[in-house]
């Protein structure tokens, strides 16, 4: 099976597109944008290889989601080796929605078999850079203004004109040793405040 290097899995999450979903962040990114909230998802041979077979059964086993969200790093840069895992997700009706930071006319241009059969899933494809003189959050999910949020499918295509209506989430885990995770959108400056809250509160004894 495919050997795909991610950065994190999160089983269920409520902050990381519509509904109740697993999220998986890849490891590395050839778009790197300036301003970048996770540039230690760049460097690929950071991440964990893990087996997409397993990845897969995995997610099937999460109880009470309706769905997948790909981010990065860039997930189309390890296309192939996440094509079979994100048709396996698909084909037992869980929704996808995935974030690259190339736009559609890019990869429709580039022609690659894989980066398009993986757009032809996604109920919710979001594409485009984080360019940090657009940066925007009065819509959920991205940061800029320049990306656009396509809903390529009638699973989600209610929410097109409502996403005003939709506010962004945070969520904070912290395990029993002190570790933190955020994951989530908010602005730079109010997620470095948030980290460093949640790693004080780590330390804490309770």
């Amino acid at each position: 099976m495919p050997v795909l290097y991610i950065h994190d899995f999160i089983p269920s999450t409520a902050a990381e597109g519509p509904g109740q979903r697993a999220c998986l962040w890849v490891q590395g990114c050839s778009v790197r944008c300036p301003g970048c909230m996770v540039p230690h998802t760049w460097d690929q041979r950071k991440g964990k290889a893990t087996d997409t077979h397993t990845l897969a059964q995995t997610i099937l086993a999460v109880p009470g989601i309706e769905g997948l969200t790909v981010l990065g790093g860039e997930p189309l840069d390890q296309a192939a080796a996440l094509l079979p895992l994100l048709q396996t997700v698909k084909a037992v009706g869980l929704s996808l929605m995935l974030f690259s930071g190339y736009t559609k006319a890019q990869l429709q241009a580039e022609g690659c078999p894989d980066k398009q059969a993986i757009m032809d899933l996604c109920d919710i494809f979001v594409d485009g850079p984080y360019v940090q003189a657009l940066t925007d959050f009065s819509r959920p999910w991205v940061g800029s203004s320049n990306q656009q949020i396509y809903f390529q499918t009638p699973t989600y295509q209610h929410l097109e004109n409502k996403l005003s209506d939709i506010q962004n989430k945070v969520e904070i885990r912290i395990d029993e040793n002190g570790g933190v995770k955020i994951n989530g959108m908010l602005p730079a400056e109010k997620f470095r405040l948030l980290r460093q809250l949640a790693a004080d509160l780590g330390k804490q004894e309770i």
